[in-house]
């Protein structure tokens, strides 16, 4: 893990869970036949875990949805893709072969409505894709190019270099604070590289502006609350799986439920030990991937 990322996902446990217990032993390694017998509701992250860029899914993965859904399990896409609608989200998936029903995708962008309830934002400066605008207007903020407040909401995984120094002129005034809907701080590309994504971004706009930083998605404890809400009676033998222990693993321990890390995306074998100590966060289980076992029985 790279030092900038860890010490990022160490403010975010110091702010979401400072009273969190600290990871003890090893993650079980266990194969995804031996999760489908023993879970009931899986809650899966998407980037880096069942699909990549331009649409890459993982091999094995369209195999174990299959699995998912002839075993009627409960199901759950938590994204912090915030920069897409739910609705360009589903379509998306769908087109390279991953069927998911509009209350089973609840990413960190759905969740603005409600957070504004709390924070009033009227009008904002936007960092984020065209379809991630949809968030803001069920929110009612407007997206404008001088708000009357400085605030700025990032969404997108790659703002220009001309909207970074705009929303640095924003920041630069008193007060200002940015809304961070997307805090992961690297993405894993199919070949394995990682870039650095908007949780990245926005300790960059903090350090230049002392800017104040807010978050939505993982690993803090909404999106999981929310989630584990929506499989209410169903909300024994839960289960996250995802990529990165600073998010989808820290999340999962934050709100009290199972997690499986699949290596090999955000986080290398050689360096899952390193990390747990750095983090402090443990998954219950790694997995190599979706392509173990037989999962069709």
């Amino acid at each position: 893990m790279h030092q900038i990322e860890s010490a990022i996902y160490k403010s975010y446990l110091e702010t979401a869970a400072p009273n969190l217990l600290k990871a003890k032993g090893d993650p079980w390694k266990v194969e995804i036949d031996t999760l489908l017998k023993h879970y009931g509701s899986f809650l899966l992250d998407g980037w880096g875990t069942l699909y990549s860029k331009d649409n890459f899914i993982y091999p094995g993965v369209l195999k174990f949805m299959a699995a998912l859904r002839k075993a009627n399990k409960n199901v759950r896409l938590i994204t912090n893709s915030a920069s897409r609608s739910v609705k360009q989200i589903q379509d998306d998936l769908h087109q390279a072969g991953l069927d998911f029903e509009t209350h089973e995708i609840i990413s960190s962008g759905s969740l603005l409505a409600m957070l504004n309830e709390t924070f009033g934002f009227n009008e904002v400066y936007y960092l984020g894709g065209e379809y991630g605008l949809k968030f803001l207007e069920e929110a009612k903020i407007l997206a404008v190019e001088n708000p009357s407040e400085p605030i700025v909401i990032l969404a997108g995984v790659h703002p220009t270099q001309e909207e970074i120094d705009k929303a640095i002129k924003i920041l630069s005034k008193e007060n200002s604070r940015v809304l961070v809907l997307n805090p992961d701080v690297y993405a894993p590309n199919p070949n394995g590289e990682k870039i650095p994504v908007t949780g990245h971004i926005a300790n960059a706009l903090k350090e230049k502006t002392l800017c104040q930083l807010l978050f939505c998605g993982k690993p803090f404890p909404l999106i999981y609350q929310i989630a584990l809400r929506s499989l209410i009676p169903s909300t024994e033998s839960v289960i996250m799986i995802g990529d990165t222990l600073g998010t989808d693993i820290a999340g999962a321990s934050i709100a009290g439920i199972d997690s499986a890390l699949v290596l090999g995306r955000n986080v290398k074998e050689t360096e899952l030990r390193d990390d747990i100590y750095s983090l402090g966060v443990s998954p219950t289980y790694v997995l190599h991937g979706f392509d173990y076992g037989d999962i069709s029985k």
